[in-house]
């Protein structure tokens, strides 16, 4: 059975914060399953970085606004 963890954490620092993303994928299926996850994991890793970039856009973006 694949499994998914995933985890955020915010981490303050002196000057504001730090998001830190980590996931782990773990699959079955022998060498299929790892090529499998490999492929899922690549793709899911861009989509994560590129929804924390939009995050990180917009909370720059409000910032500037204070």
């Amino acid at each position: 059975m694949p499994t998914v963890v995933e985890s955020f954490h915010l981490i303050e620092q002196g000057w504001g914060s730090r998001l830190e993303y980590r996931g782990e994928l773990g699959t079955d299926g022998w060498a299929l399953g790892e090529r499998w996850g490999r492929l899922v994991a690549a793709q899911w890793e861009k989509t994560v970085a590129g929804s924390l970039r939009s995050v990180k856009e917009e909370a720059e973006r409000r910032a500037l606004l204070r």
